[in-house]
């Protein structure tokens, strides 16, 4: 993924991210805040690699870093 992550998609695919709920690995890493809309934020968008996480954040509790594309999971 682009500047706004530490992790691309080959990445959270080898590091086989399992939803804990469901066990797909079909997830997607959730981008906190208000991000720059670029052609490759928008191509991840629409290929279920990134899904927007809001852009309030709360810093008193842990946010959710992957989204499950199968059963809606954050964690």
């Amino acid at each position: 993924m682009g500047d706004y992550a530490d992790m691309d998609a080959e990445n959270v695919e080898s590091a086989e991210v399992v939803c804990p709920r469901c066990g797909s690995r079909h997830v997607a890493q959730i981008l906190h805040g208000m991000p720059a809309f670029t052609e490759e934020l928008q191509r991840e968008l629409a290929e279920g690699k990134v899904v927007l996480g809001g852009c309030d954040i709360d810093i008193a509790h842990p946010m959710s870093s992957y989204h499950c594309n199968d059963c809606e999971e954050e964690f």
